[in-house]
């Protein structure tokens, strides 16, 4: 049986992609290092990657933290001596014109998405550099090239992530050991749009067709044994990105308005903050956005399948 000696670090680890890909590296039998801010649900998922059979670290952290940042690279090297693969998936949301939301809000968005993956970049790279190895996948978005109406703040720091991986990529070109990647998702069924806060007036939703998070894990064990530039996962993100680079105005006109037109249901919301500043006391992999038990089974059929393929050799 092939057995993955990696140390792995996942930030975001205790709900949908972060959970997903914390179970994947576990079935191969990688080291871990998981980070969230909800120590309840941290524990959740440190659980299950045991009863997979991986030796499992857990480190509550807020990634807005410089000092709980700091700590959690240290934890990881005191534990298990190294980190080779880093990944950080880690972020909130708010759904909404802007101005909608309170100032509060937009500052933890920023905090989050783009202070907190700075910092914890920053870290590993540190690590990286004083080891000289190791692999940082950043968790970017398709909504780093589309504009959403409806979601103009996530959409902005996810543009912020991608400069920065692009302009991580440079600063590491002479070092053949350390890779960034950038991982570019389309949508996902997660229970992201559960826990995003919520100005719009109706329910989030994931857009369709929203895609297993099983698969997006498996694209991410494909980045931290080969890493590249950036990925995507599934067929409708490949086509948005191909129509992106064949006529951009227009992919963007028309990915931008049919991603604001779905992005909510009918019904509709209260104005919410969701869980951006206190974590869920519970979590999970899929947020019950794709239709159909079939589709269901065979989105997390395909990513599991594709995970054992991205699995180290055995030996």
């Amino acid at each position: 049986m092939a057995s993955d000696e990696r140390v792995v670090l996942i930030t975001g680890a205790s709900s949908g992609i972060g959970r997903a890909t914390a179970r994947a590296f576990a079935e191969g039998g990688a080291r871990l290092v998981l980070a969230s801010r909800g120590e309840e649900a941290l524990a959740a998922v440190a659980k299950e990657c045991r009863d997979r059979g991986a030796d499992v670290l857990t480190v509550p952290t807020d990634i807005t933290d410089p000092a709980a940042v700091d700590r959690l690279a240290r934890s990881a090297t005191q534990r298990f001596g190294r980190i080779d693969v880093w990944v950080e998936a880690a972020a909130v949301g708010v759904a909404g014109p802007l101005g909608s939301e309170s100032v509060d809000e937009l500052r933890r968005l920023v905090d989050t998405n783009v202070f907190g993956t700075t910092l914890c970049a920053r870290t590993a790279l540190t690590t990286f550099r004083a080891q000289d190895h190791g692999t940082l996948i950043l968790m970017g978005s398709l909504l780093s090239l589309f504009p959403n109406a409806q979601i103009p703040l996530y959409s902005m720091s996810k543009f912020a992530i991608r400069g920065l991986a692009l302009s991580l990529q440079q600063s590491v070109a002479g070092h053949p050991r350390i890779r960034i990647s950038l991982m570019m998702p389309g949508p996902v069924d997660t229970p992201f749009f559960q826990r995003a806060a919520n100005h719009s007036g109706f329910r989030l939703r994931a857009i369709p067709p929203a895609y297993a998070s099983q698969r997006l894990a498996a694209g991410i064990l494909a980045l931290a044994r080969r890493p590249r530039r950036q990925a995507t996962v599934g067929f409708v993100s490949h086509l948005m990105l191909a129509g992106h680079r064949l006529a951009p105005r227009t992919a963007e006109a028309l990915v931008g308005r049919w991603g604001a037109a779905t992005v909510t249901g009918p019904e509709p919301a209260a104005p919410t903050s969701g869980s951006l500043f206190e974590p869920p006391a519970t979590a999970a992999v899929t947020g019950g956005y794709r239709r159909g038990r079939l589709r269901r089974r065979l989105g997390d059929w395909l990513g599991e399948a594709r995970s054992r393929a991205n699995r180290p050799a055995a030996r």
